[in-house]
């Protein structure tokens, strides 16, 4: 069961950071520097969710 969460909270981070992408580039694209900052720093955010269920994940399998 933890494998399937697990499984279902990396789709979600997934799709929420390809959403976030394509958002800050249409910001760059319009040219809104301060909407394409906001949307770097949730990025950053993602990747850091992101590198946290990795090492959780890792932790895991070797206990």
């Amino acid at each position: 069961m933890n494998r399937l969460a697990e499984t279902a909270t990396q789709k979600d981070i997934g799709a929420l950071e390809r959403h976030v992408l394509a958002s800050r580039d249409l910001a760059t694209q319009i040219g809104d520097p301060f909407l394409s900052y906001l949307l770097s720093m949730a990025l950053f955010t993602i990747y850091e969710k992101k590198a946290h269920h990795e090492n959780e994940a890792l932790k895991s399998s070797f206990s």
